[in-house]
């Protein structure tokens, strides 16, 4: 028996799956990231349109006829009468 080929056989059998389980690691930490990205770039948009609402929101009591001096005490004025229609 020629031990040569069985054991390049061998070696090519073990270089196909370390190329094969690399690959397959690269891919899923490619994938992890690209999940990762897109969950972050939701969390941007989310915290950029809550800040516009709130933007808008405090415009609104700060336009608010009635304001009072206190602040807080506008700001629920405002909030009531929108909930209440």
């Amino acid at each position: 028996m020629d031990w040569g080929t069985l054991l390049a056989t061998l070696s090519g059998g073990v270089i196909a799956i370390s190329g094969t389980v690399l690959a397959d690691r690269l891919r899923h930490r490619h994938e992890s990231e690209r999940r990762s990205e897109a969950r972050r770039r939701a969390v941007y948009i989310e915290f950029i349109t809550a800040a516009g609402v709130g933007h808008a929101r405090l415009r609104q009591i700060a336009q608010c006829p009635e304001a009072e001096a206190d602040l807080a005490a506008a700001a629920r004025a405002c909030a009531e009468r929108r909930r209440d229609p």
